[in-house]
């Protein structure tokens, strides 16, 4: 099974309200774009219609931030009854959310909080995957996450972790290859290793993202800034791995032109035909 059986679709981008116009007036050469769906499901307006417009001619997939698998509050059925009348509407071939919880005592703390690694909280994404994945009706891929602390390890290590809900869900990973570079600095641990050690047949979609240090020299993830040199070779290593997938460019803060964003997937792609002409 190669790329958790989902088209590959080489470099992408984030679809954010800032570029619609300049995408919808020139039709620039992006493959394909990534929605948050929690910004354009039950909406109106124009900016709803531009999604729709820009749907007509790029391939759109949802990408989710508030289904907060890792919680033990009651999974939100309406949400998921909306989030799949939106994945229908933009014709998403598969979805995604993040493996984290969101949601405590029924209140959104609006961060991807990391979930402890034990065999609890591993039975309860699953359970909750599975439910997610019965109501969407679409291969489903769960995201690794950025985690500044370690909840709990005393269990299982973090890719344990990951490998046993994913296992348990039968659900596919969206293995975001920046977030493994950063936990590795965080956590002290072989990025390189990490990646080697998931299932990589469940991978169907990755995400790379820059970063700027901050003033006290640490490093966040904050998606503002162009992919760092580390992080390329880091995927070229997952791409070795896995082969050709759909790999999005994560620009949320301080966005470039549609030009520079452009330029960045299209780097995506290079690195992509060139690690896998070196592999054949």
């Amino acid at each position: 099974m190669k790329n958790y059986n989902l088209p590959a679709l080489g470099g992408g981008a984030g679809l954010r309200h800032a570029h619609f116009q300049s995408i919808i007036d020139s039709k620039p050469d992006f493959s394909w774009f990534e929605v948050i769906s929690e910004d354009f499901m039950g909406f109106g307006g124009w900016e709803r219609e531009a999604v729709m417009e820009i749907k007509k001619h790029y391939p759109l997939i949802g990408h989710g931030v508030c289904l907060s698998v890792g919680s033990t509050d009651p999974l939100d059925m309406e949400y998921l009854k909306n989030l799949r009348i939106f994945l229908d509407e933009i014709d998403s071939p598969w979805a995604s959310d993040h493996l984290c919880f969101t949601m405590v005592d029924h209140t959104n703390l609006n961060e991807l909080i990391p979930i402890p690694f034990t065999n609890e909280a591993v039975q309860n994404c699953a359970e909750r995957i599975q439910i997610v994945q019965d109501v969407l009706e679409r291969p489903f891929l769960v995201e690794n996450v950025t985690r500044y602390i370690t909840v709990s390890d005393r269990e299982m290590s973090e890719v344990e972790f990951i490998s046993e809900v994913l296992e348990k869900a039968n659900c596919g990973l969206l293995l975001d290859v920046t977030n493994v570079h950063l936990n590795a600095q965080y956590h002290d641990y072989d990025a390189y290793e990490f990646i080697s050690a998931l299932p990589l047949e469940r991978v169907g979609q990755m995400h790379l993202a820059g970063s700027k240090p901050l003033a006290s020299g640490e490093i966040i993830d904050s998606h503002n800034a162009p992919v760092s040199k580390e992080t390329w070779d880091l995927f070229e290593h997952a791409i070795r791995l896995v082969g050709n997938t759909s790999v999005l460019i994560e620009w949320d803060n301080d966005l470039p032109s549609v030009d520079a964003l452009l330029a960045e997937t299209k780097l995506a792609d290079q690195h992509i035909e060139r690690t896998l002409q070196k592999a054949a």
